[in-house]
Protein backbone atom coordinates (compact mmCIF):
# COMPACT_ATOMS: atom_id res chain seq x y z
CA UNK A 1 0.00 0.00 0.00
CA UNK A 2 1.40 3.19 -1.11
CA UNK A 3 0.69 6.77 0.74
CA UNK A 4 -1.71 7.67 -2.09
CA UNK A 5 -3.35 4.70 -1.43
CA UNK A 6 -4.29 5.09 1.98
CA UNK A 7 -5.17 8.61 1.72
CA UNK A 8 -7.46 7.93 -1.10
CA UNK A 9 -8.97 5.11 0.99
CA UNK A 10 -8.95 7.21 4.10
CA UNK A 11 -10.82 9.81 2.13
CA UNK A 12 -13.60 6.93 1.19
CA UNK A 13 -13.15 5.46 4.91
CA UNK A 14 -10.81 6.04 7.58
CA UNK A 15 -11.86 2.85 9.34
CA UNK A 16 -11.25 1.11 6.16
CA UNK A 17 -7.98 2.71 5.52
CA UNK A 18 -6.76 1.68 9.17
CA UNK A 19 -8.10 -1.49 8.97
CA UNK A 20 -6.01 -2.16 5.40
CA UNK A 21 -2.85 -0.49 6.90
CA UNK A 22 -3.08 -2.61 10.16
CA UNK A 23 -3.24 -5.76 8.02
CA UNK A 24 -0.44 -4.67 5.83
CA UNK A 25 1.84 -3.95 8.41
CA UNK A 26 1.14 -5.65 11.49
CA UNK A 27 3.74 -8.64 11.14
CA UNK A 28 6.39 -5.86 9.91
CA UNK A 29 5.92 -3.60 12.99
CA UNK A 30 5.49 -6.97 15.46
CA UNK A 31 9.00 -8.09 14.24
CA UNK A 32 10.92 -4.92 14.51
CA UNK A 33 9.38 -4.36 17.51
CA UNK A 34 9.86 -7.74 18.78
CA UNK A 35 13.88 -7.90 17.51
CA UNK A 36 14.09 -4.30 20.09
CA UNK A 37 12.35 -5.83 22.77
CA UNK A 38 12.89 -9.40 22.96
CA UNK A 39 15.53 -9.08 25.80
CA UNK A 40 13.73 -7.03 28.13
CA UNK A 41 9.75 -7.55 27.47
CA UNK A 42 7.03 -9.38 28.14
CA UNK A 43 5.07 -10.36 25.37
CA UNK A 44 1.94 -7.41 26.20
CA UNK A 45 4.51 -5.26 26.97
CA UNK A 46 5.53 -5.92 23.40
CA UNK A 47 1.68 -5.91 21.97
CA UNK A 48 1.35 -2.84 23.97
CA UNK A 49 4.38 -1.09 22.04
CA UNK A 50 2.71 -2.62 18.78
CA UNK A 51 -0.66 -0.87 19.06
CA UNK A 52 1.09 2.59 20.41
CA UNK A 53 3.02 2.45 17.24
CA UNK A 54 -0.09 2.27 14.77
CA UNK A 55 -2.09 4.50 17.26
CA UNK A 56 0.57 7.04 16.35
CA UNK A 57 0.71 6.00 12.21
CA UNK A 58 -3.14 6.77 12.33
CA UNK A 59 -2.83 9.98 14.27
CA UNK A 60 -0.62 11.48 12.29
CA UNK A 61 -1.88 10.43 8.87
CA UNK A 62 -5.60 11.95 10.36
CA UNK A 63 -3.70 14.94 11.43
CA UNK A 64 -1.65 15.47 8.39
CA UNK A 65 -3.86 14.49 5.91
CA UNK A 66 -2.59 16.69 3.18
CA UNK A 67 1.02 16.18 3.69
CA UNK A 68 2.47 13.51 1.56
CA UNK A 69 4.90 10.80 2.25
CA UNK A 70 6.13 8.88 -0.62
CA UNK A 71 7.47 5.97 1.16
CA UNK A 72 5.04 5.11 3.51
CA UNK A 73 6.72 1.40 4.97
CA UNK A 74 9.91 3.83 5.75
CA UNK A 75 7.50 5.98 8.23
CA UNK A 76 6.34 2.77 9.56
CA UNK A 77 9.58 1.35 10.23
CA UNK A 78 10.84 5.16 11.87
CA UNK A 79 7.73 5.28 14.56
CA UNK A 80 8.15 0.91 15.67
CA UNK A 81 12.43 1.61 15.91
CA UNK A 82 11.85 4.83 18.11
CA UNK A 83 8.45 3.23 19.97
CA UNK A 84 10.28 0.51 20.81
CA UNK A 85 13.35 2.09 21.91
CA UNK A 86 11.62 4.09 24.20
CA UNK A 87 9.85 1.60 25.46
CA UNK A 88 13.18 -0.41 25.84
CA UNK A 89 14.26 2.27 27.99
CA UNK A 90 11.48 2.87 30.25
CA UNK A 91 11.58 -0.93 30.84
CA UNK A 92 15.00 -1.14 31.41
CA UNK A 93 14.93 1.64 33.78
CA UNK A 94 12.24 0.63 35.74
CA UNK A 95 13.90 -2.97 36.26
CA UNK A 96 16.74 -1.09 37.72
CA UNK A 97 19.52 -2.66 35.40
CA UNK A 98 20.63 0.83 34.39
CA UNK A 99 24.64 1.64 35.26
CA UNK A 100 25.65 5.31 36.63
CA UNK A 101 29.24 6.74 35.22
CA UNK A 102 29.36 9.19 37.43
CA UNK A 103 32.62 10.10 39.18
CA UNK A 104 34.70 7.14 38.30
CA UNK A 105 32.20 4.39 38.79
CA UNK A 106 32.90 3.33 34.93
CA UNK A 107 35.94 1.34 36.68
CA UNK A 108 33.82 -0.81 38.51
CA UNK A 109 31.55 -2.60 35.61
CA UNK A 110 33.16 -5.50 34.82
CA UNK A 111 32.42 -7.56 31.54
CA UNK A 112 31.43 -10.90 32.81
CA UNK A 113 30.98 -12.01 29.15
CA UNK A 114 31.90 -15.42 28.32
CA UNK A 115 32.84 -14.98 24.60
CA UNK A 116 34.01 -18.40 23.76
CA UNK A 117 30.34 -19.74 25.33
CA UNK A 118 28.53 -16.55 23.06
CA UNK A 119 30.53 -18.44 19.98
CA UNK A 120 29.20 -21.38 20.66
CA UNK A 121 26.00 -20.65 21.15
CA UNK A 122 26.11 -18.98 18.13
CA UNK A 123 27.38 -21.52 16.03
CA UNK A 124 24.35 -23.75 17.42
CA UNK A 125 21.81 -20.99 16.45
CA UNK A 126 23.20 -20.90 13.09
CA UNK A 127 23.21 -24.81 12.84
CA UNK A 128 19.56 -24.71 14.21
CA UNK A 129 18.17 -22.21 11.77
CA UNK A 130 20.27 -23.88 9.12
CA UNK A 131 18.25 -27.11 9.90
CA UNK A 132 15.04 -25.25 10.18
CA UNK A 133 15.33 -23.92 6.64
CA UNK A 134 16.41 -27.50 5.44
CA UNK A 135 12.76 -28.48 6.31
CA UNK A 136 11.07 -26.65 3.64
CA UNK A 137 7.34 -24.76 3.67
CA UNK A 138 5.69 -24.34 5.79
CA UNK A 139 7.37 -26.82 8.16
CA UNK A 140 10.04 -24.06 8.85
CA UNK A 141 7.63 -21.33 9.05
CA UNK A 142 5.32 -23.29 11.36
CA UNK A 143 8.69 -24.37 13.90
CA UNK A 144 10.02 -20.27 13.88
CA UNK A 145 6.37 -19.05 14.23
CA UNK A 146 6.15 -21.49 17.42
CA UNK A 147 9.45 -21.83 18.96
CA UNK A 148 10.67 -17.93 17.85
CA UNK A 149 7.17 -15.80 18.04
CA UNK A 150 5.66 -18.22 20.41
CA UNK A 151 2.43 -18.26 18.41
CA UNK A 152 0.03 -21.36 19.41
CA UNK A 153 -1.44 -23.92 16.70
CA UNK A 154 -4.42 -21.84 16.18
CA UNK A 155 -2.50 -18.78 14.98
CA UNK A 156 0.02 -20.50 13.07
CA UNK A 157 -3.02 -22.30 11.22
CA UNK A 158 -4.13 -18.89 10.04
CA UNK A 159 -0.90 -18.13 8.62
CA UNK A 160 0.31 -21.02 7.10
CA UNK A 161 -3.44 -22.34 5.87
CA UNK A 162 -3.72 -25.68 7.63
CA UNK A 163 -5.82 -26.79 10.22
CA UNK A 164 -4.22 -26.33 13.95
CA UNK A 165 -4.23 -29.73 14.19
CA UNK A 166 -2.37 -30.72 10.92
CA UNK A 167 -0.20 -27.77 12.34
CA UNK A 168 0.37 -29.59 15.69
CA UNK A 169 1.23 -32.72 13.41
CA UNK A 170 3.54 -31.19 11.11
CA UNK A 171 5.49 -29.01 14.15
CA UNK A 172 6.21 -32.82 15.88
CA UNK A 173 7.82 -34.34 12.90
CA UNK A 174 9.72 -31.60 12.06
CA UNK A 175 11.00 -31.43 15.72
CA UNK A 176 11.85 -35.06 15.53
CA UNK A 177 13.63 -34.37 11.66
CA UNK A 178 15.54 -31.45 13.70
CA UNK A 179 16.67 -33.76 16.11
CA UNK A 180 17.62 -36.28 13.77
CA UNK A 181 19.86 -34.58 12.02
CA UNK A 182 20.92 -32.75 15.31
CA UNK A 183 22.29 -36.20 16.52
CA UNK A 184 23.78 -36.75 13.45
CA UNK A 185 25.75 -33.74 14.11
CA UNK A 186 26.60 -34.94 17.59
CA UNK A 187 24.09 -32.51 18.70
CA UNK A 188 21.43 -32.64 21.30
CA UNK A 189 18.45 -31.19 21.65
CA UNK A 190 18.29 -29.82 24.90
CA UNK A 191 22.05 -28.73 24.14
CA UNK A 192 20.77 -26.76 20.97
CA UNK A 193 17.68 -25.24 22.55
CA UNK A 194 18.47 -21.34 22.61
Amino acid sequence: MTDKDYRKLFRKSPQEAQNALFDEYFSYVYTIVFNKLRSCATKEDIEECVSDVFADIFSYFTQNSEQQNENIKGFISTVAIRKAINMFHSIISKSGRTVSLEEGDADNIRDDTDIAHNAERAELRRTLLRLVEELGEPDSTIIIQKYYYGMNSKEIAETVSLEPAAVRVRCSRAIRRIKDKLAELDISLKEAEL
